[in-house]
């Protein structure tokens, strides 16, 4: 790959990676939040194949739970385990 197609690719990678940052339906430090509180309950009580976890996080802490549920649907977060292995990984790589 020559020098322009690497300066393509980057730029690429970048303007994508600022998408997703900007789709992000909470701030950084919540999310974070949200996902070691789902990780450490998840790691204590197990994975019921719901929400729970998720939905408790988001009430307790007043975040819109419209746009938080659809955007970790969005990136495979369908229960409390998925959430972890997908949205967080997503969340991970884009942050």
């Amino acid at each position: 790959m020559d020098a322009t197609n690497r300066d393509r690719k980057k730029t690429w990678k970048l303007q994508q990676r600022k998408l997703a940052q900007d789709a992000f339906p909470i701030s950084d430090s919540l999310l974070e939040s949200m996902f070691k509180a789902v990780d450490a309950k998840v790691e204590a009580m197990g994975c019921d194949h719901t929400l729970r976890f998720t939905e408790s996080w988001i009430s307790e802490n007043t975040q819109p739970k419209t746009n938080v549920l659809s955007w970790l649907r969005e990136h495979g977060g369908f229960c409390d385990c998925e959430v972890l292995a997908n949205a967080a990984d997503h969340w991970e790589q884009n942050r």
